[in-house]
């Protein structure tokens, strides 16, 4: 007897379900209830789309993902959710979604042929943000540019030099071009040329190069520093030194190397090299009194 009430009352519950889904299709399909719907759908999915997208934004946070690529994705992903936020509602009001797909396909096809050099720039973006060949806060070479990096968008990247001059890079540039960071690694490598004359006793010049690389505090002792006999010119000799420094040490290693290097040679009394001028100046008295004279004797 309790199977059959059941099962009564579940066929009872069906038919009502079924009853109460026909009744609002009918309300919804008419003026009033498109009206209903409409506002209950933009209502509901605005909030929901905010709501999605907070959520996002603080997932990456702790997500183990550039920074960079994932605003990306949040932007694609934003774009995505409004525009069927906008086809839903248009397909609720009774706007044919067939057509008005066709159409702005249409269009998106136009704006891309009009705009290709964006777009082949937004492409290029993707690439280099998935590639990560640097990040902000390095210091690179692009294009004859040099500088640290400020902002890495989708279009564009921000170059700030040691001027103090901000020059965006588009990314068609910096993807066809060598890209050089020099603050990738943790050390970097000073090349110094030193030229000496040929008068010059060049185990002397060795044994104060290598002097000179001990006593700089900045230069890692550590690593292989060297001094080479590097070329023969016409008029002096070049060693090449070579050593190795902390990154962020780099700058003020070179200036305080160089000047302990030239200062250490004058010391020691070792000739750098220089061009020199002999200038001859003629009697130009002597010019006048023969100018002279031969216009005398003329007359």
């Amino acid at each position: 007897m309790l199977s059959i009430l059941s099962a009564t009352g579940w066929d009872n519950f069906i038919a009502g379900f079924n009853s109460f889904m026909e009744t609002m299709t009918k309300f919804f399909a008419s003026g009033l209830g498109k009206v209903v719907l409409f506002i209950i759908v933009a209502i509901i999915g605005f909030i929901l789309i905010k709501v999605f997208i907070k959520m996002l934004r603080n997932m990456g946070k702790k997500v183990k993902l550039d920074q960079t690529v994932y605003k990306f994705l949040v932007t694609v992903v934003k774009f995505v959710l409004w525009v069927l936020y906008a086809l839903t509602l248009l397909a609720i009001v009774g706007v044919p979604i067939t057509s008005l797909v066709a159409i702005i396909t249409a269009l998106t096809l136009g704006v891309t042929l009009a705009i290709q050099s964006s777009v082949s720039n937004l492409a290029n973006g993707i690439i280099l943000l998935a590639n990560k060949p640097f990040k902000i806060g390095d210091f690179v070479e692009i294009n004859g540019v040099s500088g640290t990096v400020v902002d890495i968008s989708i279009f564009n990247t921000k170059i700030r030099t040691g001027n103090n001059e901000m020059i965006t890079m588009p990314h068609n540039v910096t993807i066809n071009n060598p890209i050089i960071d020099y603050t990738s690694l943790e050390m970097r490598r000073i090349v110094l040329d030193v030229s000496v004359s040929y008068d010059s006793d060049m185990a002397k010049v060795k044994e104060v190069l290598l002097e000179t690389i001990k006593e700089q505090e900045l230069v890692l002792q550590d690593q292989a520093n060297s001094v080479n006999l590097a070329k023969m010119n016409s008029s002096s000799i070049d060693f090449s030194v070579k050593v190795w420094t902390a990154t962020e040490n780099y700058w003020d290693c070179f200036y305080a190397f160089t000047e302990s290097v030239f200062n250490k040679l004058n010391e020691n009394n070792i000739e750098i090299p220089y061009n020199k001028l002999d200038v001859f100046i003629k009697n130009i008295e002597q010019q006048q009194i023969e100018f002279t004279n031969a216009k005398a004797k003329k007359d």
